[in-house]
């Protein structure tokens, strides 16, 4: 991650002055507060985790603040496909596979 060194300053000086206990909980306040302003950023950050694999559906659902059926629909609506599993015998039988391994 790259931050512009104004950027890093204004967050160690938050830091410096005793307003924050560190730069991570800075950074955290503001990412909580920027979604709190911009909902849409939020739901597009977890639709694209979830997208990647990042999180499972239960997850998604639970960041978005939605039951997993309304997630469904959120992701739907936004153009995913649900990730529920193998489409086929033969992706089953790969997956089980692929466990064997470990």
């Amino acid at each position: 991650m790259e931050i512009s060194r104004v950027a890093n300053w204004k967050v160690q000086q938050l830091v410096k002055v005793g307003l924050y206990p560190s730069e991570g909980v800075v950074i955290d306040n503001a990412l909580r507060a920027l979604f709190q302003l911009e909902p849409e950023a939020k739901e597009k950050v977890i639709i694209n985790a979830y997208d990647d694999g990042d999180i499972s559906l239960g997850k998604a659902a639970e960041l978005l603040g939605v039951c997993q059926e309304e997630a469904k629909e959120i992701l739907h609506r936004s153009g995913f496909e649900l990730q529920l599993g193998p489409s086929t015998i033969k992706e089953a039988k790969m997956e089980v596979e692929a466990l064997g391994d470990f």
